[in-house]
């Protein structure tokens, strides 16, 4: 008789499969934002330069999904590391907490700055 995984909500399926898929995106994100910001020495290195740019709608939300699946994949990582490490529960609980603190506040941080950016200069 054949095994079928039935997963649980436990089981870590979805962070593991997400991780991934926030990989593969991201790594096409770079590619675009590298292209886009770096191609020339002029195309993305003064502050009008950059305002101009995010003063595109498009370019906005695609830097928020950029700041979004780089906080999740990012974080997501440090904590699959520390899991690795034998801990106490509460130590566990601990750690997680600072980690969710730590990226709701960079995500926070980055939703601002990217929302509050002069529309032209």
């Amino acid at each position: 008789m054949a095994y079928k995984f039935e997963g649980s909500s436990t089981s870590g399926t979805f962070g593991w499969f997400f991780q991934r898929v926030t990989g593969i995106i991201l790594f096409v994100q770079v590619i675009i934002h590298f292209y886009i910001s770096h191609n020339t020495w002029d195309s993305g290195h003064d502050w009008n330069t950059i305002i101009q740019r995010l003063s595109n709608p498009y370019m906005r939300v695609f830097y928020l999904v950029f700041v979004s699946l780089g906080l999740y994949h990012g974080l997501n990582g440090a904590w699959a590391v520390i899991r690795d490490y034998h801990m106490s529960a509460g130590k566990r609980k601990i750690v997680f907490g600072l980690i969710v603190a730590f990226g709701i506040f960079l995500g926070a941080l980055g939703f601002f700055t990217m929302l509050t950016l002069p529309a032209n200069q």
